[in-house]
Parts: structure tokens; C-alpha cells; sequence
């Protein structure tokens, strides 16, 4: 079961950055968030109450909490950015590849572990893919060109902190987990935090209330609220009965899923090159060579 709720979430993952990528075509980041997370929020509602804990923790609730703020705070916004400015077929290998490249070399630096050859070839392999992203990044994604070329390289890191962010999120939600065992409750207090951050912001930063006007499209982000609940629940669900070290692997091969559904849904928006599903599929091995190495 971990296994089957791993890959449901990297399924509805990519489906936000495709219905995420559809709607800032003509709203803001702001937009974007003050729409999906609500929606996403009503969608954990609905599940947690047919699974409410009798009794809770405060180190429980904090925990998801902190969860709630790193993932759905900055990974979200974070990667809902990265999307708008050079697009998920680019944003989301990236974002995924951070993960296993940052604790390889911190295990290296720091606890001295061992660099295999098989390590060696998964970190080749995730440089490659990334290395053709990042080289095609100017061109694959038509409708944010301009915004990238404007935006300079410095783009590129929103992906990686995002990644970072959904990494660390993670892990606090397994901590979480041990200590009130429900998935869809944690999931909503996590989510139910951000919304409320982001209603505090709204309320008194007048500048950021006026990016929340909705555009054309607008509508694209419920979808993408929805799926980032059902992800959001998938990934409890999968921590609630599996290890990190396996979950973690299978919800990194979300870009796979997004290069297809980019080939079927953003047709005008991305060009799908060759250069982004090698840089997709080299990423995806080096992630699973690095995990199998460990």
C-alpha cells in the first residue's frame, strides 16, 4: 500500500503543475495560492473527518504544523513560481533532484560515508538531466520566455528550494505521524496553517491583496488545489505505512508523469524537446541509483 500511495502522489503532483501552469498564464503567484489552498484544505476536511484522532498531542500538532509550513509555505509557493517562470516540465526534475544530491554530498562531507560507483553514476546522471534542463530552459517553456530571460539564472533555484522544502516537510510529517497516527488530520492541520498565514497576509500587506484579483483562468487553480490535497494525503498515507527511503523515491519520479501529461495538455504553452524528456528520465535514474546505493 505505501507503494500504490507514493505513486498516486507523484500522479496528482504533476497534475498541479500542469493545472498551476494553465492558470498563471494570466493570475498572480498570490492568486494562485489564495485559491488552491482553500480548496485543497476542503479536501482533506472531508477525509479527516471519517478519520479523527480521539485525543491529540501538542508536540503532534506542532510537528504538523512545522510540516504544513515548510511544504505547503515554501515548497508550494515556491514551486508554483518556478512553474510560472520556465515551466513544470523543467521546474519539477529539478525540484525533485535536490533531494538525493544534497544528502549525498552532505554524507559524504559530512559523516564520511562511502561513495560507491553506483552513487557515482546516479549523481553523472542527475547533473546530465539537469544540465539539459537548464540548457533547453530558454526555450521550452513559450509562454514564460520572457519572463525567464528577464528573470536571469537565478530561476533556476526556486525549483531546488523547493525541493529542500518538500524534502524537510517529509520528514517532520513521519515525526508528526508517530506521534498522532491519522494522515488526513495531519495533512489538514498542515494545510489549514498556510491558509491561515496567507488570510493574515491578505488582511494587512494591502500590496499582496491586490495580486489576489482573479483573471482568465483562474478556475485551473481549484484543480490544482484539489490534486494538491489528494498528493498531500497520498504522501501521509504513504509515510503513515512505509519508510522515507521508499516513499521518497517513488514521489520523485513525478516527472515523468509530467513530461506526458505536458505532451497532452501543455501543447501551446511547452515545447517538449528531446532535451527535456532525456533531462527528465537522467534525472529520475539518478535519484533511483542514489536511493538503491544507500
Amino acid at each position: 500500500m505505501p507503494v500504490f500511495f507514493a505513486l498516486a502522489a507523484a500522479c496528482f503532483f504533476a497534475g498541479v503543475g500542469i493545472a498551476a501552469k494553465r492558470g498563471v498564464q494570466h493570475n498572480s503567484l498570490v492568486t494562485a495560492m489564495v485559491v488552491s489552498l482553500p480548496v485543497g484544505a476542503l479536501v482533506m476536511l472531508v477525509f479527516a473527518l471519517f478519520d479523527l484522532p480521539e485525543s491529540v498531542s501538542l508536540g503532534g500538532v506542532g510537528l504538523f504544523v512545522a510540516a504544513g509550513f515548510i511544504g505547503e509555505g515554501v515548497g508550494r509557493t515556491s514551486f508554483i513560481l518556478a512553474v510560472q517562470r520556465i515551466g513544470p516540465s523543467t521546474a519539477t526534475p529539478i525540484q525533485t533532484a535536490t533531494y538525493p544530491v544534497f544528502a549525498l554530498v552532505g554524507g559524504v562531507l559530512l559523516f564520511s560515508e562511502t561513495v560507491t560507483p553506483l552513487r557515482i553514476v546516479g549523481a553523472m546522471a542527475i547533473v546530465a538531466g539537469i544540465w539539459a534542463l537548464v540548457g533547453q530552459g530558454r526555450s521550452a517553456s513559450a509562454g514564460a520566455a520572457d519572463r525567464t530571460a528577464g528573470s536571469g539564472r537565478w530561476v533556476y533555484l526556486v525549483p531546488v528550494v523547493s525541493g529542500l522544502a518538500f524534502a524537510g516537510s517529509d520528514i517532520v510529517r513521519k515525526l508528526g505521524l508517530v506521534e498522532i497516527p491519522f494522515a488526513a488530520f495531519g495533512a489538514l492541520v498542515g494545510n489549514v496553517t498556510i491558509v491561515v498565514v496567507w488570510g493574515l497576509v491578505l488582511a494587512f500587506v494591502p500590496r499582496v491583496r491586490s495580486l489576489a484579483k482573479p483573471g482568465p483562468g483562474w478556475q485551473w487553480f481549484l484543480l490544482a488545489g484539489v490534486l494538491a490535497g489528494l498528493g498531500v494525503l497520498s504522501v501521509f498515507r504513504a509515510l503513515g505505512s512505509g519508510d522515507v527511503s521508499v516513499v521518497g523515491p517513488i514521489i520523485m519520479a513525478q516527472p515523468l508523469a509530467v513530461v506526458m501529461l505536458s505532451a497532452l495538455f501543455l501543447r501551446d504553452l511547452e515545447r517538449l524537446t528531446w532535451k527535456i524528456v532525456l533531462g527528465a528520465v537522467l534525472t529520475v535514474l539518478g535519484v533511483i541509483l542514489i536511493t538503491i546505493s544507500g
